[in-house]
């Protein structure tokens, strides 16, 4: 079989099932068993939740299912009870209470986290859903991937995840990703051997500072013409070490840092700046990003 981008259902969580229905209802596809198949994407659905789903690329390969991306169709849990579409990367930057591995990330997929925003915000607003559609911080597993993954979600009660409409937008703009896969198939950076952002794909900041939904972040991406890969929210900001710092970079194939410096206080921009800078990255104000890649 071809290697193909893989949405992630799990029979678990209610909103994944939701979105996995309406994914069927929505596209053609031929069924072989639990895997569901088009020209560029598969469906294949899992026992368990997704955050356990570690090495799920390798064990796809192995069933002959190779794959170059992964798409965790999911729910988002929060006791703020808000109507939400949301989207993120996966890691640990300390222990792992919820899946993967301590202190490792999951390679990231920065050139889908912003059409993917953007599509979801543009279909509430079009349906009156009343969903609030935001980036979500680095979190949870799983953390052993080989190939670049995004969770893409809804939240955050089961009456959103059971929402028939919810489903269908997620769905929606799950199947519009279609034309930005090609973005996200090569490894490399998106920087040229001088620095420079090259013009293919949108540039990709990793973020630091700012809450779990990454407020300040979240409009730069409905602002301007950049995309994030791995955030951090302040309170991970001390267990930062060098090596999650370049991992970050590295596995968001990133061309530059943003820091939501009023949240940070003095030592932590000194402190991380300074990696960020030895391994050759700028680190970017707001005004100079909305400078550059404004629209």
């Amino acid at each position: 079989m071809n290697r193909k981008t893989t949405i992630v259902c799990s029979a678990p969580d209610l909103a994944s099932m939701n979105i996995k229905e309406n994914l069927l209802a929505m596209h053609d596809w031929e069924r072989d068993g639990d895997v569901y198949e088009s020209d560029r994407v598969r469906i294949v659905e899992v026992d368990k939740l997704h955050i356990f789903c570690d090495h799920i690329d390798s064990k796809l390969e192995r069933r002959g299912l190779p794959t170059n991306l992964i798409i965790f169709a999911s729910k988002h849990k929060s006791d703020s009870s808000k109507r939400l579409f949301s989207a993120h990367f996966t890691g640990n930057v300390s222990d792992a209470k919820f899946g993967g591995n301590p202190r490792e990330l999951a390679p990231a997929a920065p050139q889908l986290l912003r059409p993917v925003l953007h599509s979801m915000r543009d279909l509430a607003a079009d349906t009156g859903a009343g969903y609030e559609v935001s980036m979500e911080s680095t979190h949870h597993g799983p953390t052993a991937l080989s190939v670049p993954s995004i969770y893409i979600e809804i939240g955050s009660t089961e009456t959103e995840w059971v929402d028939s409409d919810a489903g269908r937008i997620v769905a929606s703009a799950i199947l519009d990703l279609d034309q930005n896969l090609d973005l996200n198939l090569d490894s490399n950076s998106n920087r040229d051997p001088d620095g420079e952002v090259r013009t293919s794909g949108y540039p990709v900041a990793v973020g630091f500072g700012g809450g779990h939904y990454a407020h300040r972040q979240t409009k730069l991406i409905f602002e301007t013409e950049i995309t994030f890969g791995h955030n951090f929210p302040k309170y991970q900001l001390d267990d930062l070490d060098d090596g999650l710092i370049r991992d970050a970079l590295l596995k968001s194939n990133a061309d530059f840092a943003y820091f939501d410096r009023k949240s940070m206080n003095a030592a932590q921009r000194n402190r991380i700046s300074a990696v960020i800078e030895d391994l050759g990255y700028e680190v970017l104000r707001e005004r100079t990003i909305r400078e550059r890649f404004g629209r």
